[in-house]
């Protein structure tokens, strides 16, 4: 991969304004909830408040009666129980025999005005057979547990099996085991899920929604329609009002609600659902049980590491069917960015009548670092050691091997982190003791390695050229506020060598947009990156080709600099971009390049484990600093500084905004988020009762620090960021209040009356 300066650009590792900021900064970005459509009707879902019950009959016969009323669908009159998505155990698109969670869709409705669909909703009709709820994965995995599926509540199970744990435990000077656990946290992104459909002449449709996989709605979409083909099915993203993963699972349902509603309806039906139905029906970070014991030498080397998670998958599958993210993550997470001869570690995905879990921001591995890096800190403690000093003895680095024994020959900047947060913060100048107004102060440090990009998920890329001169790109994800489109555009501006001024990317629109994968995983800028990288290669070749066609030149003594094409020899020779389009653009756009980039396919040993689950990892280290009030357990955080290995940093801004925003995130985690559930039923459905961080909550100091240790695979180096920085940030607040006053905490969220009692209970 070529480095940037033998490209003759400057504009990687620039920090350029966003695309969308003009249109965002203006209030003029189009929304879905500002689509309107002639003839457009509203739909409305009724939802069960059962979390577990047998469906005996659904009436809906009073609601067809209510004036504006169009359509009423019951799970009885979608043939075969269409599934969201076509994995087993996947959530039915309307509910026909049974629910297995508050908030399910038992009926939708279709009508002329919001207020005839509410009408309708109330008169629907449903008897329940209430049954017993399964609100533990523990429990549920238990004999004469309530079995939720046929077969059994456990979805899927994983292990790693390096060395021999009962081996090292036996050559431990010290070992520290403990039980931690994680609550189901809500992504509370400020756009809520929706969707419009519009039913096409010959039995097609379009789609508009809010989507992190737009591919994905297309392919469902046609799936559930009975289409025979994708391209019946046109798919356009609109601006998306913050995802964090959830828009990954949670935008599917309304999109295909949407569309049912339209075909049975006959026109546009607009599905908007309210913060409350977000919050009971959408997609939850998994909760956790996690069982940890650590083994080390006197000298703080690790020689054991054996984990045991229970992940609450809640009551179905999403889109990624039995293997989804947070569980395949959790397992190769759980023992951190660290070496270890012996590794035993076991994830149970496991079913419950709960909101079903699904991807939110570094899935699976904020749960598993909770854990794992306060055990590192447990550690250090009894053997007298540093905090950062012992996870620098047991850190990753080049040639190293995983716990799940993958070589590691490249890009490690884990140590670099460690280093830089050490200087950053002064760590070993401040420390614990009481501030001025008497509070205890305390800090903590905590690591963590992510794997970048998915094995499974290839990319493609367009350019055109415009009929003015322009080059828009074309790679098919979704940029909901991150900067994809900015630092694709980037990346092409720089591999062309043309003014990023006069670059264009628009919203996804699969009529016309090549598949570009789902916007997650941290996999848009290394993946979708390196397909734009591929396909600027070629249209730079494209340029120099008709441009020596025009010149009548040779394309080989031509070059393309500052968006010139222009000959190297006789330097007057030269014609310019929107010359070259006036004469070959015919209509609007003319495609010039085009590629794919696809990653290296997973390999893992099904027996143990061990392999290359990730083609790359990036690194981050954080040192959070806390202040505690001892009488009422407020705990103020009142600094974080964050230090992570990226590869090369396409739009410095842009990481930085990153890694800021995800500590804000890992802030609410370990202090105040938590879906509260009762026999299943939700207890806080509305921001009156979920808490969430606001700018009170944001740390006063705030230090997001860049390493960069390239990826010779990556365009230009680069590795991905979006979501490692949000895992390890509450242990390292955990690592801090245990700093400040001697209480270990096990469980999440840290809420002041959970401080409160445990500090009351040490004293006493």
């Amino acid at each position: 991969m070529a480095e940037a300066k033998d490209m003759g650009g400057a504009v990687v590792g620039e920090s350029l304004p966003f695309l969308d900021d003009p249109e965002k900064a203006a209030g003029t970005a189009d929304y879905l909830d500002d689509l309107q459509l002639p003839g457009m009707l509203v739909g409305k879902a009724l939802r069960s408040e059962h979390a577990h019950a047998g469906i005996v009959s659904v009436d809906a016969s009073e609601a067809l009666r209510v004036p504006g009323v169009v359509t009423v669908l019951t799970g009885d009159d979608l043939a075969d129980h269409p599934c969201i998505t076509a994995h087993n155990r996947a959530m039915p698109v309307i509910a026909h025999d049974r629910v297995r969670y508050m908030g399910e869709v038992v009926a939708l409705v279709a009508a002329e005005t919001p207020e005839a669909a509410e009408a309708a909703t109330r008169l629907i009709q449903v008897e329940y057979r209430p049954l017993p709820v399964v609100s533990c994965p523990r429990a549920a995995m238990e004999a004469g547990a309530e079995v939720i599926f046929p077969g059994g509540n456990v979805l899927n199970q994983a292990k790693i099996r390096k060395g021999d744990v009962d081996e090292g435990f036996g050559k431990a000077d010290v070992i520290v085991e403990n039980e931690y656990s994680t609550p189901s946290i809500d992504h509370l992104y400020l756009e809520v899920e929706a969707a419009c459909a519009s039913p096409n002449p010959g039995g097609g449709v379009q789609i508009w929604g809010s989507t992190q996989q737009p591919f994905l709605v297309r392919q469902n979409v046609a799936r559930i329609l009975g289409l025979k083909g994708e391209s019946s099915v046109r798919f356009v993203q609109t601006t998306t009002g913050g995802a964090f993963g959830g828009k990954s699972e949670a935008s599917l349902d309304v999109c295909l609600r949407a569309a049912v509603l339209a075909r049975a309806a006959g026109r546009p039906v607009k599905l908007v659902y309210s913060r409350e139905e977000s919050m009971i029906a959408s997609t939850k970070r998994h909760a956790s049980f996690i069982r940890s014991k650590t083994g080390a030498t006197k000298d703080g080397r690790l020689v054991a590491v054996q984990v045991e998670v229970w992940l609450d998958k809640g009551a179905y599958v999403a889109n990624g069917g039995d293997n989804p993210p947070a569980f395949k993550r959790a397992t190769y997470h759980a023992a951190g960015p660290y070496q270890a001869p012996h590794v035993k570690v076991d994830v149970h995905c496991v079913h419950t009548n709960h909101p079903y879990g699904g991807q939110m921001r570094g899935p699976g591995c904020p749960q598993v670092h909770f854990a794992g890096e306060q055990q590192m800190d447990e550690l250090a403690r009894i053997l007298g050691m540093d905090p950062i000093e012992i996870r620098r003895v047991n850190g990753l680095r080049v040639g190293a091997r995983t716990a799940w024994n993958q070589h590691l020959p490249e890009s490690v900047g884990f140590l670099d982190t460690l280093k830089e947060v050490e200087q950053a913060s002064s760590w070993g100048s401040g420390g614990n003791g009481r501030a001025a107004d008497g509070r205890l102060r305390g800090r903590g440090v905590a690591s963590c390695l992510y794997g970048t990009g998915n094995a499974y998920s290839p990319a493609e890329a367009h350019v055109f050229l415009t009929a003015e001169g322009k080059v828009q790109v074309a790679a098919g994800v979704v940029d909901f506020g991150q900067g994809s489109k900015t630092v694709l555009c980037q990346i092409a501006a720089e591999t062309l060598d043309i003014p990023y001024s006069e670059f264009l990317m628009e919203s996804v629109d699969t009529a016309i947009d090549p598949f570009g994968g789902t916007s997650s995983s941290s996999r848009i800028t290394m993946q979708g990156g390196k397909a734009v990288y591929n396909a600027a290669i070629k249209a730079r070749e494209e340029l120099l080709r008709l441009g020596g066609i025009l010149l009548e030149a040779d394309p080989a003594d031509l070059e393309l600099r500052g968006g010139v094409v222009r000959s190297r020899s006789h330097a007057e020779t030269r014609i310019t971009l929107a010359e070259i389009a006036k004469a070959y653009v015919a209509d609007e756009l003319k495609q010039i390049g085009a590629a794919d980039s696809i990653p290296p396919p997973a390999k893992t040993d099904k027996e143990t484990g061990l392999g290359e689950p990730y083609e790359i990892y990036g690194f981050g280290s954080q040192v959070a600093e806390v202040l505690v009030d001892e009488e009422t357990g407020e705990v103020e955080v009142t600094g974080v500084w964050a230090a992570h290995d990226v590869g090369r940093a396409i739009s410095p801004m842009g990481v930085e905004q990153q890694i800021e925003g995800g500590v804000y995130m890992g802030v609410g985690f370990c202090m105040m988020e938590e879906v509260v559930q009762r026999e299943g039923l939700m207890q806080n459905p509305d921001m009156h009762g979920y808490l969430a961080p606001t700018a009170e909550d944001v740390p006063d100091r705030m230090a997001s620090i860049i390493v960069e240790d390239g990826y010779s695979n990556g365009p230009y180096g680069a590795k991905g960021v979006g979501e490692q920085v949000t895992v390890p940030t509450a242990a390292a607040i955990a690592n801090a209040i245990h700093d400040a006053t001697g209480v270990r905490f096990h469980d999440l969220p840290l809420t002041p009356d959970r401080v409160a009692m445990a500090l009351l209970k040490k004293r006493s």
